[in-house]
């Protein structure tokens, strides 16, 4: 509550300096989800996430802003004949950002994302987006983001993460939140398209606290990212990730992602297609595992009120198929959304990152969702 307050005086303190903007938005979700392949059969909630953005204008070439936003969420669960109630209030996003010329400075709870694929995403080193979800929602890091852009479209990003600990995108372990993680990126034009290329450096920290047979890792983690992407009548893009901790944990000790890509647009509906190439081993030049993956995803706005998707993935290695549909119509106040899915109900490591923000069960299931933006 003491850092919602610092924040808010900060906005007042500024809103007085001279141009400035204060504006208030937010997004209520309500949701209805059924399934028959688990205890749960039945969840039923809503959210609320009210965002405050402040703006000021110091001269033409400089400018200060101030985001904040959380995360209000309340559902009922209906299990094996149980009724379950959850309820929280957490932060979302509370940022300020500096911005000179071209480049800028952020520090606070943000979302970082970067990279050309758009579904199985092995640089997804600090969100879990979600492909399937419209709302794109992602828990935020604690860190300072600086950007700077040059005259050819080149840009460069530098970073520092400290306070996290839970697993991101890929990650096998959860980070140290009590060590700062750093790293950067910088992307470079090129004829149709660009190059980048990602670092970065965390320590991974892992305790099971069972005092009976206690295993505990500690060690440092390094990735390395590359990715990039042209238009050559169709989309075509490509992305890599290479993991290597410096104590072994396994065949986890080196690990490689390649993500290959292409879309285009045939009357109308957008077709993505990608396949994702895993290999995991304890040794740089041995896999003890291999897997591969490919995703596609349809998409087609019917009117400009109702638009439907489509997304198959197959995992081929360990035999695991999914699915998702969804239709989309456009109210005067709302947008209603109809989704079915498939998820794979045996204990395989799903490729398609989600997080706690959605409610996508094992097996199949409907879901209801209504999102009103104000």
């Amino acid at each position: 509550m003491k850092k919602q307050l610092t924040f808010l005086c900060m906005i007042i303190s500024f809103s007085a300096l001279g141009q400035s903007s204060l504006d208030f938005n937010g997004m209520f979700q309500g949701f209805t989800t059924y399934t028959n392949e688990s205890d749960l059969k039945l969840w039923s909630g809503g959210r609320y996430i009210p965002e405050l953005k402040y703006e000021y204008k110091i001269d033409s070439v400089q400018s200060f802003s101030a985001y904040g936003s959380a995360n209000l969420y309340a559902d009922i669960q209906y299990a094996g004949g149980t009724t379950i109630n959850n309820a929280y209030i957490n932060p979302y996003r509370a940022w300020v950002r500096y911005a000179y010329q071209n480049s800028e400075i952020r520090i606070g709870l943000q979302k970082i994302d970067f990279g050309s694929a758009s579904i199985l995403r092995p640089l997804q080193w600090f969100n879990q987006i979600d492909p399937r979800d419209p709302l794109g929602l992602t828990n935020g890091v604690y860190s300072a983001l600086g950007k700077y852009y040059f005259k050819n479209n080149a840009n460069i990003w530098l970073w520092v993460l400290y306070g996290n600990e839970d697993r991101r995108g890929f990650d096998v372990l959860p980070s140290d939140k009590k060590t700062p993680e750093y790293g950067g990126r910088i992307q470079l034009p090129t004829p149709k398209g660009e190059i980048a290329f990602s670092y970065h450096h965390r320590n991974a920290i892992y305790d099971n606290r069972d005092v009976t047979q206690p295993e505990i890792i500690n060690t440092i983690e390094n990735k390395y990212g590359i990715d990039g992407k042209w238009d050559v009548g169709v989309g075509l893009w490509f992305e890599g990730s290479y993991t290597k901790t410096q104590d072994p944990i396994s065949f986890f000790t080196h690990q490689s992602l390649l993500n290959i890509g292409t879309d285009y647009t045939i009357h109308g509906v957008n077709v993505v297609l990608e396949h994702l190439f895993t290999r995991y081993g304890e040794e740089i030049n041995r896999a003890d595992y291999q897997g591969n993956t490919t995703a596609l995803s349809l998409n087609y706005p019917i009117s400009f009120f109702d638009g439907i998707s489509l997304m198959v993935y197959q995992d081929w290695t360990n035999n695991g198929t999914g699915a998702f549909a969804s239709y989309n119509h456009d109210f005067n106040l709302w947008t209603g959304y109809f989704m079915m899915y498939y998820n794979p109900t045996t204990q395989i490591t799903s490729p398609i990152v989600n997080n706690d923000l959605n409610q996508f069960t094992s097996g199949f299931g409907i879901r209801l969702m209504a999102i009103i933006n104000h």
